[in-house]
């Protein structure tokens, strides 16, 4: 691995242009879902709140045990 001292700034300029690092990157914008994909959304956030009152109920009963 090489020190700070010895990197060569031009080498290092020339490699990140020629790997297009000095480019802006594009705009990222949200998609529109579909209906059916909404769906399948809400449906995975309506099994994360079962799944977690099944957890607490699960661990209030055991801790009174």
């Amino acid at each position: 691995m090489k020190r700070d001292q010895q990197v060569d700034y031009a080498e290092l300029a020339r490699l990140l242009h020629e790997e297009g690092w000095d480019k802006a990157l594009p705009e990222v914008a949200p998609r529109v879902l579909k209906a059916w994909q909404q769906w399948v959304f809400w449906g995975l956030r309506l099994y994360i709140v079962v799944m977690l009152m099944i957890v607490i109920w699960a661990f209030s009963h055991g801790a009174h045990s």
